[in-house]
């Protein structure tokens, strides 16, 4: 059974996301930005590499629907703050090939099946210079940016299809779990 301090904590970060996500509260960013950068530095401590080996930073895609309902990807928002901080580039290497429901009420198979297919690399990445080297070349470093981590269906599609391309080591970083 889950302390009550933990219950309040989720209830607290769902709420901060909810203001951000549905009610624009851009105040939040900032926030949002700083303890992103927290959790780079427990990445970068895990792994035991410092932030000079990463090369870019991208973002999870939303689709289109959920684009003009919000306004603005938040992940892509989320990335922006953290490259800001870290002085590393953004990169917009991917995007939805077709809607997708709502992922955070479905299981984890559920999620799966309807992730598969749903991504594609954005064709910006078939002329950027990072991505032209050759593949023998030491692989590209790359975080990918996603609000919330479930249960890492969505993060890992993304990663497999980075990877897939050319010799790419992603790492997932998420403000929330």
């Amino acid at each position: 059974m889950r302390n009550r301090s933990a219950v309040k904590y989720d209830t607290v970060m769902k709420d901060l996301l909810a203001l951000y996500k549905y009610r624009g509260d851009e105040r939040l960013q900032t926030i949002f930005s700083t303890m992103l950068v927290h959790a780079f530095r427990l990445l970068l401590q895990s792994e035991k590499l410092s932030s000079e080996d990463f090369h870019c930073i991208t973002y999870v895609p939303v689709n289109e629907e959920r684009l003009e309902e919000r306004g603005f990807n938040q992940a892509e928002r989320f990335a922006t703050g953290l490259a800001d901080k870290l002085r590393l580039p953004v990169r917009c290497t991917l995007i939805r090939t077709r809607n997708t429901p709502k992922q955070s009420f479905k299981s984890r198979q559920e999620r799966l099946s309807d992730l598969q297919d749903a991504f594609a690399l954005h064709p910006s990445v078939y002329n950027d210079p990072l991505w032209l080297d050759s593949p023998s070349q030491r692989p590209i470093k790359i975080i990918l940016v996603d609000d919330v981590y479930t249960t890492g269906s969505t993060l890992n599609q993304c990663s497999r299809l980075l990877a897939s391309y050319r010799n790419a080591q992603v790492y997932g970083l998420t403000w929330a779990r």
